[in-house]
């Protein structure tokens, strides 16, 4: 289901903002491809997806022409061949003209009509000439018999920043020139912050000097690693940085915590409430930040996510089948979260004795939920008992074994056959306690690890990863298991 929510998410998302009046007309000129078609494309979630064709006649022209809808604002190609091709920016504008060769493409295409798209083809130039000149800074600093020296770092240290001051001056006087644009938004999100030096803040005789400058470092690019980006334009959306650069931020510069990512999610959010765009495409992506990871315990972010977007009514563009969906995952997970206390569970024995998760004392409980007649089961149950039990019951540990189904016999037979009487064994077969809403039963085995007061420390492990996690509980408490 987590596949499906993806997909379903994305696929709406394609098509946000595609739909509006007045129409598009982009007349195209390429003799070289005369009598061939031309496609134009946009960029999306990394990849590229045809827009519309134009198919070229004897002289090489033709046009991109709709009538009934504009295209959405962003970046797009113009595809002569699958290793060919020229961006170009779609904003307000969207009726001009492309004359085009498709060799040497950067030096030949001119745009008639568009003067954002003819700043952006400037722009592009511009660029490709400063990167050749930072790369020979840095090819004759290698070379300089001197580099080592403190005032010859520092003379090509001047000459980086020139260019890169360069740079920063080109694009504020391009967003001067063309506020408000597609070019603009995309342009000045190319921009990083410039980050202070901190070696200059912090004393020599501070201790972990270094590691002190490092975090300077990092909390500074975390709080101004979005201020050149414009959360109220959806051209971001269909450019080839955009969401990599929301990757680079929610793995790199995000604590995998669900409150962390849950509070990251919701501030860079909230700035895109006015572009209905823009707050679609990354309620979406935080959501399925969370809903994919493989993090134990980021489905706490997920559950937050979904209540404060998706279930209050915010997400106005999902159908109700969705909707439901997302609900019932909810419903199915929030009462299992890692740090909270699970249910507890009062439930008959074999012997019809009625046992309690909450009254088993114990540093540390297995609560485990199986059937005898599962696959799975038949290979893993035993191995708790030979891998963990065995191991660290001598520490106190228990496993508070919930057979999920209802034929007694089976039952007995397996707990008998595996001498699994250490096992508190139990269940429920009227279905009394709830137990596969409040533990999210819908496989089995399903395990969770729980702590002296019975909070969930640890679920989705396998029983490799469970010892190793027990044995370093237990050194925490000054133990050392054999």
């Amino acid at each position: 289901m987590r596949k499906l929510f993806f997909l379903f998410m994305i696929g709406l998302l394609w098509q946000t903002g595609m739909v509006c009046a007045q129409g598009y007309h982009i007349k195209v000129n390429v003799p070289k491809m005369a009598n061939q078609k031309l496609i134009l494309a946009n960029y999306f979630e990394g990849k590229v997806y045809s827009v519309d064709t134009a198919f070229l006649d004897a002289s090489g022209n033709g046009a991109f022409h709709k009538t009934d809808k504009k295209l959405a604002r962003g970046m797009y190609l113009l595809l002569f061949s699958p290793s060919n091709y020229f961006d170009l920016i779609i904003g307000s504008n969207q009726n001009f003209s492309i004359q085009a060769d498709t060799v040497r493409l950067l030096e030949t295409i001119h745009f008639t009509g568009s003067p954002e798209n003819q700043a952006f083809l400037d722009f592009q130039r511009f660029m490709t000439a400063q990167n050749r000149k930072t790369q020979k800074i840095n090819e004759t600093f290698e070379k300089d018999p001197h580099k080592g020296d403190a005032a010859t770092k520092q003379k090509y240290a001047d000459q980086f920043t020139q260019a890169d001051r360069e740079v920063r001056d080109y694009i504020a006087n391009l967003c001067k020139q063309y506020p408000g644009s597609a070019l603009a938004t995309f342009v000045n999100f190319t921009l990083s912050p410039k980050l202070p030096d901190f070696s200059k803040e912090v004393p020599e005789s501070t201790k972990d000097r270094d590691m002190e400058i490092r975090r300077r470092g990092y909390f500074y690019m975390k709080n101004h690693y979005w201020d050149y980006t414009n959360f109220k334009d959806s051209t971001l959306i269909r450019t080839p940085i955009f969401k990599n650069k929301l990757d680079d931020y929610f793995n790199n510069m995000v604590l995998t915590q669900p409150d962390s990512v849950f509070k990251e999610s919701v501030k860079i959010i909230e700035k895109s409430r006015s572009c209905k765009g823009m707050f679609r495409y990354l309620v979406s992506y935080c959501f399925n930040y969370a809903l994919e990871s493989k993090i134990m315990g980021m489905d706490a972010a997920f559950v937050y996510l979904a209540k404060k977007y998706y279930l209050s009514g915010d997400a106005d563009w999902i159908d109700k089948e969705n909707r439901d969906k997302i609900e019932r995952e909810v419903i199915l997970t929030q009462y299992n979260l890692i740090g909270i206390k699970g249910q507890e569970l009062k439930l008959p024995t074999l012997e019809g004795e009625y046992v309690s998760l909450y009254e088993t004392k114990a540093p540390f409980t297995l609560l485990l939920f199986w059937e005898s007649d599962c696959g799975h089961c038949k290979k893993q149950v035993p191995l708790i008992k030979t891998q963990l039990l065995d191991r660290f019951k001598p520490y106190g540990f228990k496993v508070f074994a919930v057979h999920t189904q209802n034929e007694k016999e089976k039952w007995e037979k397996f707990v008998t056959d595996h001498e699994l009487f250490d096992f508190i064994n139990c269940w429920d077969p009227h279905n009394q306690t709830n137990f596969r809403v409040y533990y999210h039963i819908e496989s089995t085995p399903i395990l969770y690890l729980l702590d002296k007061d019975k909070k969930i420390i640890a679920k989705k492990l396998d029983i490799e990863q469970l010892a190793d996690m027990l044995t370093k509980e237990y050194k925490r408490m000054g133990i050392t298991v054999k």
